[in-house]
């Protein structure tokens, strides 16, 4: 069994994280992807929407998508949301699993600073993905960065380029979102009045 394991804040989940889900799990031949949205990022400003909606959100992206699930294994979790602490926990409660963390290269080039960093990059497998919007990641550059070679593998993504950020604000200031969230995430959105 292979999964890989895409972590972030998701505030929203659009479809440039659909694209990186489902092109990291093919690209690394995962038989599920499971999206698991940050409680309490330790490297980011705080998050706009609640736990609660954030996971409805992903949830809401991959109804009806095959081999994907999100999990809320973070959110019920007390203090910072640290990588290693999930893998720990998917590691023993899924033993002989072949797990994979997923992470755009942005991510990448700050995975010094993370939590026990070293050994989250000693012990666990890593696809890096390049999409639209960051400056690529070479597989040179990773290993410079000290992720194990036998360990990681560079993936080129097919996606839009989209932020977060920007949904934000097209939101707040009362713009449509076509094209960037799927029209169940655009619902919620709407109906629980986030981001206005």
């Amino acid at each position: 069994m292979r999964l890989a394991i895409f972590g972030g804040t998701f505030d929203p989940f659009h479809v440039g994280h659909l694209a990186v889900a489902e092109q990291a799990r093919d690209g690394v031949l995962a038989d599920e992807v499971w999206v698991v949205p940050a409680g309490v990022p330790p490297h980011r400003g705080p998050v706009m929407a609640g736990a609660a909606d954030r996971l409805a959100m992903c949830r809401a992206a991959i109804e009806g998508r095959p081999r994907i699930s999100a999990l809320d294994l973070e959110l019920s979790r007390p203090g910072p949301s640290y990588t290693l602490d999930t893998m720990r926990d998917l590691g023993a409660g899924h033993p002989g699993t072949q797990l994979w963390v997923v992470l755009g290269a942005d991510a990448a080039r700050q995975t010094s600073g993370w939590h026990e960093a070293g050994e989250l990059l000693g012990t666990y497998h890593f696809v890096l993905v390049n999409r639209a919007g960051e400056a690529p990641i070479r597989h040179a550059e990773a290993i410079a960065l000290g992720f194990l070679p036998e360990l990681t593998r560079v993936v080129g993504i097919d996606s839009p380029d989209i932020s977060g950020t920007e949904i934000r604000r097209r939101v707040a200031a009362g713009e449509p979102l076509s094209g960037m969230v799927s029209p169940a995430v655009a619902a919620i959105i709407e109906q629980r009045r986030l981001y206005c």
